[in-house]
């Protein structure tokens, strides 16, 4: 019984490791930590699936990244020597993702306003949507050197709202690391 536990936890162990470790080994070049979007502690499932989603990109670019624990942005810059030393990275990669969203009421019913349609039910058939995406490198002494801003917009239908946000959210990301990609490199300073 204990042997087929240390096995399992064996197998467990190896392969919850293999998979990130060769994707991020299959690249060389400079390695970036990524802050996650939003507060520490913030449980907001389009925040977390964009952080993941930021990883993504990066990777399909070929650049290098791991993801940081929570941590907030203000105090990511203020150690960022000591977070560049604790992953071997090259700088850090601040994302800060805003949403808009335009939610005029008109009780007429099917009158067109700034925003979308009404229906009679008062409920919005349609609603414009914008996500902001201001991205920034910051090398390993804290201070910022490269950053970009990348917008989204739709006008989104229906109840799910965070569907929305996250197309636009991911959207935004990709002309992001499309900019990131191309930018001047970030000589190593530690």
């Amino acid at each position: 019984m204990v042997v087929r536990r240390l096995f399992l936890a064996l197998v467990l162990a190896c392969s919850a490791t293999t998979a990130p470790c060769l994707a991020v080994e299959n690249y060389s070049g400079p390695l970036y930590v990524i802050v996650p979007f939003g507060d520490p502690g913030d449980t907001d499932p389009v925040l977390k699936n964009a952080t993941k989603q930021l990883s993504v990109d990066l990777s399909n670019r070929q650049i290098r990244t791991a993801i940081a624990s929570p941590i907030d942005a203000i105090e990511a810059v203020g150690t960022a020597r000591q977070m560049c030393g604790s992953y071997n990275a090259d700088g850090l990669i601040i994302p800060e993702l805003r949403f808009e969203q335009s939610k005029e009421r008109n009780l007429t019913g099917f009158i067109p306003v700034v925003g979308g349609v009404v229906s009679s039910s008062g409920v919005f058939d349609r609603s414009p949507i914008r996500a902001s995406l201001r991205l920034y490198l910051v090398d390993c002494t804290g201070v910022v050197r490269w950053k970009t801003i990348a917008t989204a917009n739709k006008i989104h239908k229906g109840q799910n709202v965070a569907a929305g946000l996250t197309d636009i959210a991911n959207e935004a990301m990709a002309e992001a690391v499309d900019e990131f990609a191309t930018r001047p490199t970030l000589s190593r300073s530690r």
